[in-house]
């Protein structure tokens, strides 16, 4: 079996020089170095990552709880931003979905406690913020929310403004019978949670909006169609863009009049579409994240979406 010492036997270095080139260690010759390196390629010796993680104290890994596989808009264009921040900086992202199962959340959070990962990332979450934080101690937690907590890491996307802009020109065009789609209804979503603040502030809390939630995807808007159709709806405010597609598609096929329609996320299809959209900075949200996953210093990192008229 191949180890350090047969290496520096037939090197002729000695087992400290063989570690300092195995873990990339500056302090060693040149001539050294191409030598002990010949001689592991020879044997084919390649270094045991564990032992090395061990060494230096770090996995080079994030986890990132998302919430499943089937991401709407908002998280795979987070999750993009993710990946590609990952790859800049030579770490490896550890996808974790979680279900919203609060007790697969507090499993990720024990692996974090393991060092399975350097730091972890809360997309979304279930589990209360006070277990959050009370792991801070085993490695960096950002969450992806607004958060109090000294302990955490907060960057988040402040969607109030731009959401009551567009309810505020949802109004000047004159339309009061509103339809809102969600993934999630929960006061534990933000976006939830931010978008009703915003449509109460703007119609009244008298005036109520039909809500529809666990639309992911243009297919789970285009099954909803029967239930918008019933409400006599004069605008539909989407998810994502990409979901607003289910909703066009469902009223062609009925040959109707599409009502007033709203977009999120600033996507391909919405352009093509022609459709007011709401653009929520997810793929820097995304990168801001990972950022300060790597970061040693405790911050609030706060991004502004953008209602763009069409």
């Amino acid at each position: 079996m191949t180890n350090i010492r047969k290496i520096a036997k037939l090197s002729g270095y000695s087992v400290s020089s063989v570690s300092r080139v195995i873990n990339n260690h500056p302090h060693v010759s040149e001539e050294a170095r191409q030598k002990i390196l010949q001689v592991m390629e020879e044997l084919d010796y390649r270094p045991n990552i564990l032992a090395q993680e061990l060494s230096s104290g770090s996995t080079r890994r994030v986890g990132v709880v998302i919430p499943n596989m089937t991401l709407p808009p908002y998280f795979s264009q987070l999750l993009n931003g993710l990946l590609d921040a990952a790859m800049d900086h030579n770490y490896t992202l550890l996808i974790l979905p979680s279900r919203y199962d609060i007790d697969l959340e507090k499993y990720y959070l024990e692996q974090l406690r393991g060092r399975a990962f350097d730091s972890l990332i809360f997309t979304s979450r279930s589990v209360d913020l006070e277990t959050i934080a009370s792991y801070a101690k085993y490695g960096n937690i950002v969450c992806c929310e607004e958060v109090q907590d000294p302990n955490l890491s907060s960057v988040y996307v402040s969607r109030t403004h731009a959401c009551k802009t567009a309810f505020n020109w949802i109004k000047d065009q004159g339309k009061s019978r509103i339809a809102l789609l969600f993934t999630r209804k929960d006061l534990k979503s933000s976006t939830y949670r931010l978008t009703m603040e915003a449509y109460k502030e703007v119609f009244g809390e008298k005036k109520e909006p039909l809500i529809l939630d666990g639309i992911s995807t243009g297919e789970d808007a285009y099954e909803q169609g029967d239930s918008l159709l019933e409400q006599d709806l004069d605008c539909i405010f989407s998810n994502g863009d990409d979901v607003a597609t289910g909703v066009v598609r469902y009223y062609q096929e009925k040959n109707l009049a599409l009502p007033l329609l709203i977009g999120q996320e600033k996507q391909l299809t919405g352009e093509v579409l022609g459709i007011p959209t709401i653009d929520n900075k997810s793929y820097q949200l995304g990168q801001e994240s990972f950022k300060q996953a790597l970061s040693d210093e405790k911050r609030t990192i706060i991004l502004q979406s953008e209602f763009i008229i069409r």
